[in-house]
Formats: structure tokens, sequence, C-alpha cells
């Protein structure tokens, strides 16, 4: 069996590519039959989201998975959240999820989940990779093909977080609640969910044809009609999904749509005030908001590299209370599974509005406002490490945390930068509490990148 095609993108997230450009339904059965002969005994879960190029792809799985013997079972179109607890329920070996997540529709993915439905890291994707390079997929093909069923996720997926959600709560206080869900796979969740909550619920673009209305990484810039819907609707919030409604982005009773961070923020407050503290786990690229957060109840604030395999492992190791990832707006509720759950995030959020009897915008005036610059700079390639290495050298004296990438600390403002894994680019990240000086910061760090660059090409 040849290997896969060079352009198919690898990371921690994932396999992904643009289907049938540098992600054919070929490089699919190699990935799947690869994935059924090291993940164990036991049946497959498969499900997608509502990209048109999931069906075909979902049967080039299904395909690779039964030619090496396995039982399959297919859950269709569901969030991915929805997915890995099947995984769970079911008592799966594993599962294969079928999204690119918040990637534009020409993309997809493959996302691979172990046992109890938790979603594997980058050393099993590595392993996956140099398993098909070897061509020692299929060698010892079974002599009976697999067997596929389908089953439904949903009955045992809302029972799970209707048990922990305190229902009479929001019975007590309903919420009006506005619904996004980007023509993605929440449209089958969440408005549903929080209608068995006892809210009110109203929807835009919840519908799972494929067309999709708007981009599929919900933030301040892609949220204008759900903003509009808001207001318009008189609702108490707005919540909005990517694709496969692993993310939860909110806006607030009057119409501003919050950073990612923040509504994150909201949830650990709420969490953490449960509880009485706690310990809290998130990435290097969440904003400070948290630590104030985690401040107010005496927690602590544990931060890993960014992806959710590597939030979720440190959860599990040390017990955490609440975590996820606040740059991308993923919450991760270990009370109902270690999983970036955004229908679950939504009825968390409702279950603290209801409680608290108060507006978005009001518990976060309880808080300091943090400002967030982003850019992406492109490089050459082969520089990567040296461009790393002279950075590092360079801020050896500073507060430097090389957890993932390099990012230097200062009074409640820091800067982030980050290679991609996927493209020849840098991420750079920086938060202060003022836009200018956030600004600068990041452009304080692309300026140092850009002469790094000319140095070390000339």
């Amino acid at each position: 069996m040849k290997g896969l095609n060079e352009a198919v993108i690898f990371t921690s997230s994932g396999i992904r590519g643009v289907f049938n450009e540098t992600l054919t339904l070929e490089d699919i059965v190699k990935i799947s039959s690869s994935f059924a002969e090291v993940v164990g005994e036991g049946k497959i879960v498969v499900g997608r989201d509502t990209r048109p190029s999931g069906k075909p792809i979902a049967e080039a799985v299904i395909a690779g998975l039964t030619s090496m013997g396995k039982e399959v079972v297919d859950v269709e179109v569901a969030p991915t959240p929805t997915i890995l607890h099947a995984i769970r329920d079911l008592k799966a070996a594993g599962g294969i999820i079928i999204s690119a997540s918040h990637n534009p529709p020409e993309w997809n993915a493959l996302k691979l989940a172990g046992p109890e439905g938790l979603l594997l890291d980058e050393e099993y994707y590595t392993s996956i990779k140099k398993r098909i390079s070897k061509r020692t997929v299929g060698g010892d093909r079974p002599r009976l093909i697999g067997t596929v069923r389908t089953w439904n996720p949903f009955p045992s997926y809302f029972r799970s977080i209707l048990d922990y959600i305190d229902r009479e709560a929001v019975r007590s206080n309903p919420v009006k609640v506005a619904v996004d869900c980007g023509g993605g796979a929440g449209a089958l969740a969440t408005p549903i969910l929080l209608r068995k909550l006892g809210c009110e619920v109203k929807t835009i673009h919840c519908h799972t044809c494929g067309f999709f209305p708007r981009p599929l990484e919900p933030n301040q810039k892609t949220l204008g009609d759900l903003s509009q819907f808001v207001i318009s609707t008189g609702s108490d919030v707005g919540v909005a999904h990517d694709c496969d409604a692993d993310r939860m982005v909110c806006v607030s009773e009057d119409g501003a749509v919050l950073r990612p961070d923040e509504g994150f923020a909201l949830i650990v407050d709420g969490v953490l005030r449960e509880k009485r503290g706690g310990l809290v786990v998130t990435n290097v690229a969440t904003s400070l908001l948290v630590e104030d957060v985690a401040e107010r109840y005496g927690a602590k604030v544990v931060r890993v590299a960014v992806g959710e395999a590597n939030v979720v492992k440190e959860m599990v190791r040390l017990k955490a209370t609440v975590g996820g990832e606040g740059s991308s707006g993923g919450v991760i509720l270990p009370a109902v599974h270690y999983v970036r759950d955004g229908p679950l995030a939504c009825a968390k959020l409702v279950e603290i509005l209801a409680k608290t009897k108060a507006g978005v915008s009001d518990l976060l005036r309880e808080y300091p406002t943090y400002y967030l610059e982003r850019v992406k700079l492109s490089y050459p390639k082969a520089l990567r490490h040296k461009i790393m290495d002279e950075l590092s050298s360079r801020y050896s004296d500073e507060n430097v945390d090389l957890t993932d990438g390099i990012k230097l600390c200062g009074d409640r403002e820091w800067v982030l930068i980050r290679p991609s894994r996927t493209e020849p680019a840098m991420r750079v990240w920086a938060e202060a509490r003022s836009r200018q000086r956030a600004k600068q910061l990041c452009e304080n760090m692309v300026r140092e990148v850009k002469s790094i660059i000319s140095e070390l090409n000339s």
C-alpha cells in the first residue's frame, strides 16, 4: 500500500485537508484502516458534522474499518461532544469524528478518539502516520468483513447534561436564549437541550442542510446576525457554535459579542462559586481573566500547551474542577465528561444566569477588561527553529514561559508567539489592559521576528 498524499496535515487536533484535493478518499481509507489496527478490540463509533463532504468521507471511513473486521456504530450527524459521549456510553474501543471544526467548509478532518471518549494526543497521530508511511497497514486482514449499525446518541447525551444542570433553578427563573448554530451540527442539540431545561429558545441559522450562512468560526467579526437577533427578540443571551459545536461564544443582552475568553470565564466563575474553589486547567493563550476569576475563589490555575488533548490530559491527572480553552471558547466540565462541549456550556451558562438573576453584561462588569491583539506572520519554513532559538536567547532574562512557543509575561499583560503546525506561519497574541498596549506588544514582537529573519537571510 502506498503512503499518504504528502499534503495531508497531521496535527494534535486531527488529520485534515481540503476534501478531494489535499485529503482524498484513498487517504481516508488508509487512515481508518491503520486506526482499526492500533485501537484495540471493540466497536468503533463514527460520526460527522454537516459539511457536504462528511457523508462520502464517512462511507470511506466505514469501508476502511469494516475491511479490518471492525464493528462500526454510525451515529451520523451529531456534534463532536455528542459523538465522544457515545463512545463512552457504548463502551467502544474508540471513534473517528469527521469534522474540521471551525475551518472553512471545503476543509474536513478526522479526529481520533480512544476509550472513554477522550481525544487522542499528537503522539498517537504520529504513530499512525509512521505506520502508513512504512506501508504496514493491512498486513493481516481478517477473513470476515466487519458490521455496521446506526445508533441515536442524543437521548443518553441529553440525559447526562440534564442530570448535571440545576433544572429547578432554570425553571424558576426562565432564560430567553437566541441560538446560532451557523448551519452546523449543534442545531440537532442545543435548541432541543435548552427547551428541555425550560428556556424560551429563538433560533437563527439552525439548519443542517450543508449551507453555511456565516463563516464557521464564531467570533466578534462573524456574529453580527446573532447580535441583531438578540436585540430584536429581546433575548437575555445569545449563544453560537462552530460547525461541530465543541465551541461556544456568547452575546450579551445588549447585543455585544463577547470574546471566547469572556464566555469561558463566566462559566469558570459559576463552577468555582458552586464548588467554593478548586483547580482550573487552561492553555497558555487564554486570557488573564481566568486568573482574576480564580483569585476570587482562592482557586489555582494551571496552564498547558494549546490543544484539547493537552488540557484534558492535565485535567485528568490533577482531577481539575473545570477547564478548557478560553482562547477558542471550548469549555470542559468533567462532572459530565472530559470534552470541549458547546451545548453543555450553553446549558451551564443558562443555569448561571438563572441562579444569579443577572445579565451577562452585569456579570462581566465584576471583572477587569482586557484587550487582545492577534497577528499571523509568514516566514521561511526552514528557519523555524533558528527563529525560535534566537527569540529564546534574546529574552532569556525576561519572565518567559516556554510551555508552548515563547510567552513573555508582564504585569497584567503578555505576548505569545507560536509556530503554526499546519503552515509556514507564526501566530502572535498579545493581551493587556488597554487596546493600545496590546497592539504595541504585538507589533513589537512582529518587528523582532522580522529583524531575526532578515539577519538569518543576510
